[in-house]
């Protein structure tokens, strides 16, 4: 169950990339905002961002097993 919500997924995440050039920005208030599918891109490497900065605190902020000993 668990392979077929990842492969349902990761389908959705490479689908979503090709389907931003047909959707179309009338009311863009920004210049990036008229790039297709910048906004899953930026989205993307946002979450990619924060999983690496948690992943590097919390190496500094783990506690050794025997602390509290």
């Amino acid at each position: 169950m668990e392979k077929h919500l990842k492969t349902g997924f990761l389908l959705l995440v490479v689908l979503s990339l090709p389907l931003g050039f047909f959707v179309e920005h009338e009311h863009a208030i920004f210049f990036w905002h008229q790039i297709p599918s910048v906004e899953a891109l930026f989205g993307g490497f946002g979450a990619l961002l924060l999983i690496l900065v948690i992943k590097l605190l919390a190496s500094f902020a783990s506690k050794k097993e025997d602390f509290y000993d």
